[in-house]
């Protein structure tokens, strides 16, 4: 886990994506990396469908052969909409917790000064959308 208090006022510098392929060819952001200026952050969901916000660098892009698909790991494309903030200094980071399992993140929102981008775990995938 990770003081998200730290990372407040830094700016981000690049945002990384890892994207799922599969035999249709129709990609799907999985994980991201907000790399600001003294810190990289991996916003993830875990197995047990909580959304994740924890220190951590890109690993490499892999193939999967067994299940026709491959993950691969890039510069965030601009449909991820932290790609909008680079540059900016993220003024804080909300969590926001499921209600009958206390303590598990379910959503996150990343203020800036140009706007909000909200992640958020449902369905054990990962959404993110402007707000």
């Amino acid at each position: 886990m990770v003081d998200l208090s730290r990372l407040e006022r830094q700016r981000l510098v690049a945002v990384t994506a890892a994207l799922f392929t599969d035999e249709s060819d129709v990609s799907e952001v999985f994980e991201v990396w907000l790399h600001l200026e003294s810190a990289t952050v991996e916003v993830r969901v875990a197995a047990d469908w909580t959304l994740r916000i924890t220190p951590d660098e890109p690993g490499e892009s892999y193939v999967m052969p067994e299940f026709g698909s491959r993950v691969d790991v890039v510069r965030a494309p601009d449909e991820v909409p932290f790609t909008r903030h680079v540059g900016e200094r993220l003024v804080r980071v909300i969590e926001r917790f499921d209600v009958e399992a206390f303590g598990q993140c379910m959503e996150a929102e990343f203020v800036f000064g140009t706007g909000n981008v909200v992640a958020w775990s449902f369905g054990g995938d990962l959404h993110l959308a402007d707000r």
